[in-house]
């Protein structure tokens, strides 16, 4: 029951924090959680302790430790995969829109600036070792970058995107290894 309370009012603060940022009210949060601020703050010392927790939600290091960790035997596999995970993991607006504005906010929390570096620099650096261990290919850092940052174009026009997450990864992909 206790973490199932605890999972409401994040859930609640991912929505309200995806609407209003983080000026969104602790009782707009706990009213949307149905649940009292006295229970918001026991689980939750102070806001800053949710929005760090709810930021860090937004931020897919789940999909990147199962491409680190799973086995693959072409780049392409590698590629193909770490796309659509990616961009599967914000099929919820209000997670795709917070994970956009914590990019947009992230200097003003230490703690959630560390978990962008750590998505964006050591675990992609450390997929693109796991493709140079299969391929003997190193990329450069612009070109590791740019894959990156498609995904995230994507992210930014969800509602206007002509293909569907498969083929514009596909195409992403194929672009990518020069196809």
């Amino acid at each position: 029951m206790k973490e199932l309370k605890k999972d409401l009012i994040l859930k609640s603060a991912i929505k309200n924090f995806s609407i209003n940022g983080y000026e969104a009210s602790m009782d707009e949060i706990a009213s949307d959680a149905k649940v009292s601020k006295g229970l918001l703050f026991f689980y939750y010392r102070s806001k800053e302790n949710l929005i760090i927790d709810a930021a860090i939600k937004s931020v897919p290091l789940d999909v990147l430790n199962y491409i680190k960790a799973k086995e693959y035997s072409d780049i392409h596999s590698i590629l193909y995969d770490l796309g659509t995970r990616f961009l599967d993991s914000y099929g919820n607006q209000d997670l795709r829109n917070l994970f956009l504005y914590t990019i947009s906010n992230k200097n003003k929390y230490p703690e959630i600036k560390e978990k962008l570096k750590e998505l964006c620099f050591t675990n992609f650096d450390e997929i693109f070792s796991k493709i140079k261990n299969i391929s003997n290919l190193d990329f450069s850092l612009a070109k590791k970058r740019s894959f990156f940052g498609s995904l995230l174009c994507y992210l930014i026009w969800w509602n206007d995107n002509e293909q569907n997450i498969e083929n514009y990864v596909e195409d992403l992909v194929n672009g990518f290894l020069n196809k």
